[in-house]
């Protein structure tokens, strides 16, 4: 058996499961931090699917970055982005769930603490892919069409996405 170093299966959460990845704009929104994690070399995408609700990701964390810098960073960064998205497009009824008022920040978009879930070995990232991709099947979304996953690569082999 293979065994993998800062390698995770990470999900993370939508406050009160509010569906704000319905959007394709908002999907697109979590793409591009894809995109700057791993042009920016601080992690490899090997899987990942974004839902309505939540994202899942099995994804590599490369040295010298540490997995809870790159996430924190990666989804700030998702949440200022819709932020600023839900303000220009005068939607501040869905902004106003998101309303926390701490010390720290005012908007909270995120459940706090995503899941993340160290993989070792290949039988167990076998594992997560699956879970990952059957998502789409228990939603009723075909994992060759569904464009936001990385489902239609595993199986035809053919890269829709530069950052995977």
């Amino acid at each position: 058996m293979k065994k993998y170093i800062d390698l995770y299966f990470t999900t993370s959460t939508i406050r009160f499961w509010y569906p704000i990845f319905r959007s394709d704009a908002n999907k697109d929104v979590v793409i591009d931090a894809f995109r700057f994690v791993v042009k920016n070399k601080r992690a490899l995408i090997l899987g990942f699917v974004i839902m309505d609700t939540h994202i899942h990701l099995v994804w590599q964390i490369l040295a010298p970055y540490k997995l809870s810098d790159v996430q924190r960073d990666m989804l700030k960064f998702i949440s200022q982005t819709l932020k600023n998205r839900l303000v220009k497009q005068h939607e501040l009824e869905i902004l106003r769930r998101f309303i926390v008022r701490r010390s720290d920040r005012h908007i909270q978009m995120w459940m706090r603490n995503s899941r993340n879930f160290e993989i070792f070995y290949e039988n167990v990232l076998q594992q997560k892919l699956n879970y990952v991709h059957k998502n789409l099947e228990k939603k009723g979304l075909s994992d060759v069409e569904y464009k936001y996953s990385s489902a239609s690569y595993y199986v035809t082999g053919m890269r829709n996405w530069d950052f995977l």
